[in-house]
């Protein structure tokens, strides 16, 4: 005795035993493709982009102390603002840092870099670490792509 109906024709597909992993599959390329389009971005900001500094708007920190192997680890979240032609631009990011809290005073500033055509566009730009950033998300992002292929 049938209690539900898997005949329709996509719960049909997932049902057959040779295509029960394609959901996983495909997220997986999923997720690979996204860590690719990201370092893709991130490398045309840093190729291509305008370096300026912003000013600090806010800096807070998040949460309590980090569970790591590294003790009085802290994560800050912050805001940041630039003006580019006239219009003033915003951003925000998050830096892993010591207990030490800096209060915002009005005057602090970041190195970020954002695309002329397209200010919205924009991320702190710290050069080793930025770059080491691409680098981690490439390889993530193209190793995920490589196992998809190599799953049955």
């Amino acid at each position: 005795m049938k209690i539900y109906n898997f005949d329709i024709l996509p719960f049909r597909f997932y049902m057959e035993a040779k295509n029960k992993n394609n959901l996983g599959k495909w997220f997986i390329l999923s997720v690979g493709i996204l860590f690719t389009l990201y370092s893709i971005f991130l490398s045309v900001l840093v190729l291509y982009g305008t370096e300026t500094n912003a000013k600090i708007t806010s800096y807070r920190q998040q949460l309590g102390e980090r569970n790591e192997t590294i003790p009085n680890q802290y994560t800050y979240l912050y805001s940041y603002e630039f003006n580019y032609k006239g219009k003033t631009y915003s951003g925000n990011g998050q830096k892993i840092g010591s207990p030490v809290f800096l209060k915002n005073n009005g005057n602090s500033f970041i190195a970020i870099k954002f695309l002329p055509d397209f200010p919205q566009l924009n991320t702190a730009y710290q050069e080793k670490k930025t770059i080491t950033n691409i680098l981690i998300t490439i390889v993530i992002g193209l190793g995920l792509m490589f196992i998809t292929t190599k799953m049955e």
